[in-house]
């Protein structure tokens, strides 16, 4: 009789939640205002597909899902990265081309509202007490 080895499966699962967690990381680094959740399946499907892909190396056994998974969160965090980036650099631009607007905006921002605390000062408030009278 031949000695037959089943394949060993170790390393599988983590490559599935690897894999999925890349899938949907990716998905979402894409979608504008969802972007930063997919960081968290990115920084997941790295950690899980490299846990799933040292178990299979260690049983010998195939690492083809905890490899894919790895990749696709590596994808996944790299994009979102380079995108807040883009994003905190072309905010920046635009903050630093319009710096003197926004100097002006904020110091007559600021002598509007020392010029309302100067006039509040010199209000008298005087209250009256009205009576009402129910008629029978």
């Amino acid at each position: 009789m031949e000695d037959y080895k089943q394949p060993s499966n170790a390393g599988q699962g983590m490559g599935i939640a690897a894999l999925v967690l890349g899938i949907v990381g990716l998905i979402a680094a894409f979608i504008p205002c969802f972007g930063f959740v997919a960081v968290i399946f990115g920084v997941l499907a790295i950690i899980f597909g490299a846990i799933g892909l040292s178990q299979a190396k260690r049983e010998q056994a195939s690492t083809t899902m905890p490899l894919a998974g790895l990749i696709l969160g590596c994808a996944a965090t790299v994009f979102v990265i380079i995108w807040v980036l883009v994003v905190v650099g072309s905010i920046g631009s635009a903050v630093m081309s319009h710096k003197d607007e926004i100097t002006n905006a904020i110091d007559s921002a600021t002598i509007e509202s020392v010029k309302i605390q100067d006039s509040l000062n010199d209000v008298e408030i005087a209250t009256d007490t009205i009576k009402v009278e129910e008629t029978k």
